[in-house]
């Protein structure tokens, strides 16, 4: 139970991160200059893919913690 618990808790954290990522796209997006701004958001875009990885293998475990019980 408290494996299924602190999964529940990484996906929320993953939901959170990914949350701020898009709030902090959004407000960068037309404020930093050009050079900078492809920097970061290539940054910010290779975090949203690990973020899904992330995502993908907790979700995985917990399918498979939920078929073992």
């Amino acid at each position: 139970m408290e494996e299924l618990l602190g999964v529940g808790v990484m996906v929320a954290l993953i939901i959170l991160a990914s949350s701020v990522h898009r709030l902090v796209d959004r407000k960068t997006r037309n404020s930093i200059p050009g050079e900078a701004e492809e920097r970061i958001l290539a940054r910010m875009d290779e975090l949203d893919r690990r973020i899904t990885d992330v995502q993908d293998i907790l979700i995985t475990l917990d399918d498979k913690l939920n078929r073992q019980s």
